[in-house]
């Protein structure tokens, strides 16, 4: 049984949103559409929304939806490369190297099952 310290702790701990953003990251990802968009461009640097839609056969609207989620969660980011939007992963936080290789050995294994 915890003591009522720990269990300060814990709380402490648990009602402040984490720091890396993991509910943002884990929501975003839970969509089927978006965590195949972000393996995409774990894959390939720089697809740009038509391209996406076209690997996906998707409308533009529905990847620019799903895309502009997975931005504000702070998996990608985007790169205005004349009229067209290109989008990598963000390297900005540091626990999406460990997501990126979860989803990579992830791919892996389903490949080989």
């Amino acid at each position: 049984m915890l003591s009522s310290s720990d269990i300060k702790k814990i709380k402490k701990f648990s009602l402040y949103p984490s720091k890396y953003g993991l509910d943002r990251v884990f929501s975003a990802l839970a969509d089927p559409t978006r965590l195949e968009i972000f393996r995409l461009l774990i894959g390939h640097k720089d697809l740009c929304v038509t391209d996406i839609a076209k690997i996906l056969d998707l409308s533009l609207a529905a990847v620019s939806h799903q895309l502009t989620i997975l931005e504000q969660s702070g998996l990608i980011s985007r790169e205005r490369v004349g009229k067209m939007k290109c989008f990598s992963i963000s390297h900005k936080n540091p626990v999406l190297k460990s997501v990126k290789r979860v989803i990579q050995v992830g791919r892996n294994y389903s490949r080989s099952t």
